[in-house]
């Protein structure tokens, strides 16, 4: 079975390129399969080591057109099984070839991510107008979607907000590493990875944060990432006269080690695709806080069993939520291990079999 993974590059540190790769390497390994990672301007190295079993096609070509040129005669030329795009340059072109694959398009965001991102923008000039612009690139792309032969999103509550159609199924992401060492319960550190936007609601986190910091001095609020907010969240920190207890890191690429300095993670999103980072926190054994954004924590977090699910802009619940975790040890402990436990499901040879299935219906259907 030969399978086409299209992505423009594998270079970003991003949850797309973590779990193309972690399944581009998985499917590789096993008989049967011939995997080829189909980049359209791969200058940067994988951020995520990639198995010398991937075949690599990387076009280098920045010019749309004459990429879509040079990807369809590669795909004429190899002539794959299957080919899943993840929303790239040829997201529009691919349901034209007649070249006889089939066609995935894997959805890795949440139905309504534009207008999640606009609506959380704390300061944004013409909200309205930025508004109908990202709805109508919402609706062009629900119409492309309906030409691909399967269209997989990242959750059960976003397949529903997509109506959940005929052509449409969730399969969750797959856990990307696997830790033999966890968290040290007894460590006064909360942490958090997502880049300062606002779909990734840092500057919810610093104003639930702000609400019990200077109860619990001795705690620390670690963030790692970089983006648009980091002028407003450095606002915020400063007007809530946490400076001594936040930190801001920017990016860092073992993150796996990071997470594991804490004993609390925090996911404070508006808005997200599913939620990677809650299954890598839970891994290494961290007791986790999310808000009920859609989509993703309510499908990883089982609340008060493995961690606390909050009403979405409850910035008191989550607050409320976390001094919990700060002034309990055992229930850190209890839930982190709980977590770890119960993460197993998002273990890679465990969504395996769904994208297994996946594939033989749609190399099945119509013959």
């Amino acid at each position: 079975m030969k399978i086409f993974y299209c992505i423009t590059t594998l270079g970003p540190s991003g949850g797309t390129e973590r779990v193309l790769t972690t399944k581009m390497n998985y499917f590789s390994n096993l008989p049967n399969y011939e995997i080829f990672a189909i980049l359209r301007n791969g200058n940067d190295k994988p951020f995520f080591p990639l198995s010398e079993k991937v075949k690599v096609i990387d076009f280098k070509e920045p010019n749309k057109k004459k990429y879509i040129e040079k990807f369809e005669k590669v795909v004429y030329d190899i002539k794959p099984d299957i080919i899943v795009s993840v929303g790239g340059a040829e997201f529009h072109e691919l349901p034209k070839f007649k070249d006889g694959s089939k066609k995935i398009y894997e959805f890795h965001y949440t139905k309504n991510y534009l207008v999640n991102f606009v609506r959380g923008a704390r300061h944004m000039k013409l909200r309205s107008l930025h508004l109908l612009k990202v709805w109508l690139i919402q609706k062009h792309i629900q119409f492309t979607s309906r030409k691909y032969d399967q269209v997989v999103v990242l959750t059960k509550r976003d397949l529903e907000l997509w109506g959940s159609r005929s052509n449409m199924r969730y399969i969750y992401d797959p856990l990307s590493f696997r830790s033999e060492q966890i968290c040290n319960h007894s460590s006064k550190v909360i942490v958090c990875v997502g880049s300062l936007t606002p779909a990734k609601g840092i500057d919810q986190l610093i104003d639930a944060f702000g609400i019990i910091a200077h109860k619990h001095p001795d705690w620390k609020l670690k963030i790692y990432g970089e983006g648009q907010d980091q002028k407003l969240i450095e606002s915020l920190i400063k007007k809530y006269q946490i400076e001594n207890q936040v930190v801001l890191t920017g990016y860092t690429k073992n993150i796996q080690d990071k997470i594991k300095e804490g004993s609390i993670y925090a996911f404070p999103s508006r808005s997200d695709g599913f939620g990677l980072v809650l299954t890598e926190a839970m891994e290494c054994g961290l007791a986790c806080v999310a808000f009920d954004c859609p989509c993703g924590p309510n499908e990883i977090i089982e609340e008060g069993q493995t961690g606390f699910v909050v009403p979405m802009g409850d910035i008191d619940g989550f607050a409320d939520r976390m001094e919990r975790l700060i002034t309990d040890e055992n229930l850190r402990k209890r839930l982190g291990e709980e977590g770890r436990l119960k993460v197993k499901r998002f273990y890679m040879e465990n969504i395996a079999p769904d994208w297994e299935k996946l594939f033989r219906e749609l190399l099945t259907k119509n013959k």
